[in-house]
This record gives structure tokens, sequence and C-alpha cells, in this order.
């Protein structure tokens, strides 16, 4: 003879959902094992763990940005107007160049002595500092 389950609040398990907790957590806080708890899912909803939470996420995750949008745009947060645009409308605080391929370099050697690779140049350096110590 099996125990009888353990009753499971299902109004605050979506309340933990919606604020982004994970299964396992959820699961915790009815004192029963991960497994268990997504099997009593499955027979309530008729539906997988990871579909039933994904939904439940999506609400958490409108509320926040509909927060955030608030905070931004009704209350005037700089902060927040500068974070939206740049994660939203892909602003940016600078003006980037980007270039794919090959840019010609002309060097003009203004010496008469030969032009070395850099890695030459750089061990020069470092054997007159020495020699200047």
């Amino acid at each position: 003879m099996s125990r009888p389950p353990k009753p499971i609040d299902w109004k605050r398990v979506d309340e933990l959902l919606i604020a982004g907790c994970l299964g396992t957590e959820i699961a915790a806080n009815f004192d029963m094992h991960p497994d268990t708890f997504y099997n009593r899912v499955k027979e309530k909803y008729d539906m997988g763990f990871t579909e039933y939470s994904s939904e439940k996420r999506a609400i958490g995750n409108s509320i926040i940005r509909a927060v955030q949008f608030d905070e931004a745009v009704r209350k005037r947060d700089r902060g927040m107007l500068i974070w939206l645009g740049k994660n939203r409308l892909s602003q940016s605080d600078r003006d980037e160049i980007s270039h794919k391929g090959n840019i010609p370099i002309q060097v003009v050697n203004y010496s008469n002595e030969p032009i070395k690779p850099w890695k030459d140049n750089q061990e020069n350096k470092k054997n007159r500092i020495k020699k200047e110590e």
C-alpha cells in the first residue's frame, strides 16, 4: 500500500514559476523529489514540466518587461531608457566602424634604416633598456 500523495498548492507553484524558480526548487518547497513533482505536473496538466514551466516563465518575463518599460517611459528613468534603447533598438554609445577584408596600408620610411618587423623592434627595445641599466 502506498502513502497518500503530498498536497501541492498549485497557485503557489504558478507564482514560483512566474518568479523564475526551477522545478527542483519548487519540489523542495513541497518536500518531494523533483521527479515526483514533475510526474504530478504531468498528471494535473497533461503536459510535461518543461512545457508548463515555459508558459509560466513567459508570463513572468512579460511582467518584468512591462515594469521596466513603465519605469523608463512613464517615470523618465534615463538609465533605463538608455538600457532599453541599447537592448531593444540596438543603439550604441559609440560609433563603430567595421570592415571585412583587407585594407592596404602604405608604410613610408623616412630614415635610411631598413624597416624591421614589429617583433624585432620589440626585441631591440628590450635590448636598449638592458643596455641603459
